[in-house]
């Protein structure tokens, strides 16, 4: 299977089928067939990505999960951290959709995370904090929302200034938070400030979308004639857009006040939209809506009986609610269940092959390119869980001359003698890599000083009471090593693996220029008493 071929294919499906998910998701799910049969793990991962996007584009809450969940499993054993971050970012509006707020928050705090110290990460910084900002609405934080889409707002006005269409989606949302707030003076100046950008924007959902939330605030200021304005422009681009299920809450809002207006016939517009997108969509949600649409306005037209008969199906139509989310529940977790059996196995099946390209030929140790990987996770759990993240670098002393004394062979079996001495070390909080030609590196977590200390001090010992002879090496005419640790609590930080690996070669550099066969650390604390400390034997 081609990478560039299937590339080509999976956009020229997006083009094809644009605005029609239903045929999207079933051209992508061919096309995930050909990644499994392949084992490539790569196109897995994104297509599973991109298939829950389209099932969340569908409303469809319980097909989300499996996908994004499987795509966020695949992503977490690369290296590819914006496709991660993707991946995240679709899990937590799975999790939202399902009205699991706190775990959609999650979600996106990582989708955060893979990508902060990226160029061009792929995915916007601002888009996460704005889905984030949406969950704390839902749970009825509107400050907390306030201040995070402000703070998207200030973001983009930053960064893409000419990026109109998500400085609108913004505009609304903020707007949206002071409605809640009953700050409705803020609310219209929120949408006031995007104005200029909605007349640089065609897509109609956008369009009515900021109508609709200006009709509403118009409304709750007592402006009836602009706001009744507004909803009629609002119902204009409805009717010639695209699907409109995620304004429905806001048709209905607009709906009830017209009818307290005595507007019934600009009331039952939005009620017949909503009438036919519940018998098209069969969704419970989305019919319980349109009930209480035509029950509050047979009510206000004198029609008791017709309203009457109407709130008996709604409360018919919440007990189906209540059944359909412990089902959704179960679903949910059954799905989750088997997507996570789906990646072990998919994952045993390439684990070989990986495993192998991870490996330096010579030593067994990992390599540089494991390194990647490795110390990734290993920062996210020290960010996450207040963990110290260390580094302990070595490299063997005066390696020139001992090869050019005994030879490259004899060079590789000290090489190779030395990493078995690192392997003795290792565990699942410390690994140690081959970083090149006679340099080891090994990155450790959650270890007191003390305990990093001691683990360098025993390496350095082992290898000097191996009794190889090095009559080059000043220091007992035997083989020995020059070792940097450092160890630092990352949480709240910017430090990043390659500022470990530099510390630690900082505190090495130390070690040898101070004659070498010894033990450094290097403290970056602003309070340390010595820069460089050695660790005494």
């Amino acid at each position: 299977m081609e990478r560039k071929t299937l590339d080509e294919r999976i956009t020229q499906a997006f083009k094809k089928y644009r605005g029609d998910n239903k045929h999207l998701v079933v051209e992508l799910k061919k096309f995930l067939k050909e990644a499994e049969a392949a084992g490539d793990v790569h196109y897995i991962g994104k297509l599973n990505m991109h298939i829950a996007g389209c099932y969340f584009d569908l409303g469809n809450r319980v097909k989300i999960l499996p996908y994004a969940l499987k795509a966020v499993s695949i992503f977490e054993n690369s290296d590819n951290r914006s496709l991660l971050a993707r991946s995240y970012n679709i899990l937590g509006i799975a999790y939202h959709a399902q009205g699991k707020y706190q775990l959609s928050i999650e979600a996106y705090n990582k989708a955060l995370e893979a990508i902060r110290g990226l160029k061009k990460p792929g995915i916007g910084r601002d888009l996460m904090l704005n889905n984030t900002a949406q969950c704390y609405y839902q749970m009825g934080e509107f400050r907390k929302s306030v201040r995070l889409v402000r703070e998207c707002l200030a973001y983009i006005r930053k960064k893409r200034p000419d990026d109109h269409a998500s400085a609108v989606i913004y505009g609304i949302n903020l707007s949206e938070s002071y409605e809640s707030l009953e700050d409705y003076k803020s609310a219209i100046e929120s949408l006031d400030d995007v104005s200029a950008d909605l007349e640089k924007i065609d897509q109609n959902n956008l369009i009515w979308g900021y109508y609709a939330r200006r009709c509403i605030i118009l409304f709750k200021l007592g402006d009836v004639k602009e706001g009744l304005k507004y909803a009629d422009l609002t119902y204009e681009y409805v009717i010639n857009g695209t699907d409109s299920y995620e304004g429905h809450l806001d048709f209905e809002k607009i709906s009830k006040q017209e009818v307290r207006f005595g507007e019934y016939e600009r009331a039952q517009r939005f009620a017949d939209i909503l009438i036919k997108y519940a018998e098209e969509n069969g969704h419970t949600l989305d019919q319980i809506i349109s009930k209480r649409v035509q029950a509050n306005i047979s009510y206000a037209v004198g029609e008791e009986k017709r309203a009457l008969e109407l709130y008996r199906e709604l409360n018919d139509l919440y007990e189906k609610r209540m059944n359909e989310d412990n089902v959704m529940q179960y679903e949910s977790q059954r799905n989750a269940e088997a997507a996570t059996r789906e990646i072990k196995k998919l994952m045993r099946k390439v684990r070989d092959s990986e495993e192998k390209a991870e490996r330096d030929a010579l030593t067994g140790l990992l390599n540089r390119s494991a390194l990647v990987n490795i110390a990734e996770g290993f920062l996210r759990d020290a960010r996450n869980n207040g963990k110290k993240l260390g580094g302990i670098f070595l490299d063997i002393d005066y390696f020139k001359e001992y090869n050019d004394t005994y030879g490259h062979a004899e060079g590789d079996l000290a090489i190779k003698y030395i990493a078995n001495v690192c392997k003795g070390e290792e565990s699942s909080q410390m690994k140690f890599f081959r970083y090149g030609g006679d340099e080891f590196f090994g990155i450790v977590l959650g270890w007191e000083d003390k305990d990093l200390e001691a683990a360098a001090l025993r390496i350095s010992e082992a290898i000097r009471a191996s009794g190889i002879a090095h009559v080059k090496n000043p220091n007992g005419q035997r083989l020995t090593v020059s070792i940097g640790i450092v160890n630092v609590d990352v949480k709240g930080s910017d430090e990043t693996i390659l500022d470990i690996i530099k510390y630690a070669d900082k505190a090495l550099y130390h070690a040898k220029d101070r004659g070498k066969d010894d033990v450094f650390a290097y403290h970056n604390l602003p309070n340390a008493a010595h820069e460089y400390e050695r660790v005494e034997r």
